[in-house]
């Protein structure tokens, strides 16, 4: 596959998810991302020292080398990768350390289409991960070429805590004007600003919501959200649960998921 295209290693020693994250990938980027795929984290290190990855899937539990010390090893080799974990409930308390390694997001097996596909999703658009793909390509999802737009994402990225971030924050910290950020970014990203900081302040309270024992209204302060209250509000509209649902449903996966033959 040509090289222009952004590569995504999945590394999962379970053949059934391997594959099914592997299928779900390939439908979704319709050819336009090079997929590889391998068993275990020191295939997944010895493949990452050798070729570029933009984006890691990879398994926390995993014989010889594990995800957590598999993003560790990376780091330490100077090969940080921005990942995304595939997790079953036991391993939530690994998810704060992790994020410190570059994992952006978490999806919990067993692996849902849409909870993949949304985390990718994310990861390509705040990473910034189709930069250097040829503009011909009809990639499934907007390219954000845009040097000012960029610099915005990174910015929200980096600012998500701060209540009162705004389209004006934003417009300022790029040095351009508010009404015409707001039009540049909903051509860039395909979102609202609105949008598209709700979006951010969720992925990030649900990585907290399962990957912390912080409190309810902790995780709405940290993730920029006004009061716990707006929060709850926000989360039950997106999610169809409330955070706390969230977190009891997460369990209850993981369990049921142990369960099985």
């Amino acid at each position: 596959m040509s090289n222009h295209y952004p590569c995504i290693l999945i590394a999962e020693d379970e053949l059934p998810t391997r594959n099914g994250v592997l299928k779900a990938l390939q439908a979704w980027s319709q050819g336009k991302v090079n997929l590889q795929t391998v068993e275990n984290g020191l295939e997944a290190f010895q493949y990452r020292k050798l070729h570029p990855v933009d984006l890691l899937i990879t398994d926390i539990r995993m014989p010889g080398l594990n995800g957590i010390q598999l993003l560790e090893r990376l780091k330490k080799e100077g090969l940080e990768t921005t990942s995304i974990l595939l997790t079953g409930y036991a391993e939530f308390e690994y998810a704060r350390k992790a994020m410190a390694l570059g994992a952006v997001n978490y999806i919990l097996k067993p692996v849902e289409y849409q909870s993949l596909i949304s985390a990718v999703e994310e990861a390509f658009e705040t990473r910034k991960l189709w930069k250097g793909a040829h503009s011909d390509s009809a990639l499934p999802m907007p390219q954000v070429l845009n040097d000012s737009i960029r610099k915005a994402l990174t910015y929200i990225s980096s600012e998500l805590s701060n209540t009162s971030l705004g389209i004006k924050e934003v417009a300022e910290y790029i040095h351009l004007n508010s009404s015409y950020v707001s039009v540049l970014f909903k051509e860039e990203t395909g979102q609202t600003f609105s949008d598209y900081l709700t979006r951010q302040r969720l992925a990030k309270a649900k990585l907290l919501l399962v990957g912390t024992d912080m409190k309810i209204y902790e995780i709405a302060e940290r993730t920029g959200f006004s009061s716990s209250k707006y929060f709850v509000k926000v989360f039950r509209e997106a999610e169809d649960l409330t955070p706390k649902e969230f977190r009891t449903e997460s369990k209850k996966n993981h369990v049921e998921e142990q369960e099985r033959p």
